[in-house]
């Protein structure tokens, strides 16, 4: 086999393997937290109109509240923040629901932040036995 044949064909491989291990941004997901801090990021899904975030059976160190908030996944600009959601119910036993309904049309890529833990930017972590996103109700 020539050189630049082979050359090729590693290159060809190489660029299947990268796409292949690329981040993939599912619609609906459901996964788990443990030991967050301010700041953390989930995966990404891709929506458009409308996504749900559920956080269900919810413990820190201490307090009882946690901010979450959705962002646009915008390549090489700054990311779009929408409506800070805090969640309070998941630490009592219930779910807590967070609903942004009036998102930009067109497929987009989102994923929540953890902005605040019991009112505060630093300090405690987070764990979340059921994490859900859901985006069928509208679109």
């Amino acid at each position: 086999m020539k050189r630049s044949a082979r050359i090729s064909m590693v290159t060809g491989m190489t660029a299947m393997i990268t796409l292949a291990l690329a981040p993939i941004a599912e619609a609906n997901w459901s996964s788990s937290i443990t030991g967050a801090s301010v700041g953390f990021e989930s995966r990404r899904w891709s929506d458009e109109l409308y996504s749900q975030v559920l956080f269900t059976g919810c413990t820190t160190d201490g307090s009882k509240s946690t901010d979450v908030q959705i962002w646009n996944d915008i390549a090489f600009q700054p990311d779009e923040s929408y409506d800070n959601k805090t969640f309070t119910a998941c630490f009592s036993g219930g779910t807590s629901n967070g609903e942004w309904t009036d998102l930009p049309s067109g497929m987009r890529d989102y994923y929540f932040q953890i902005m605040k833990i019991g009112g505060s930017t630093f300090g405690p972590q987070l764990s979340v036995r059921s994490v859900s996103v859901d985006t069928t109700k509208a679109d």
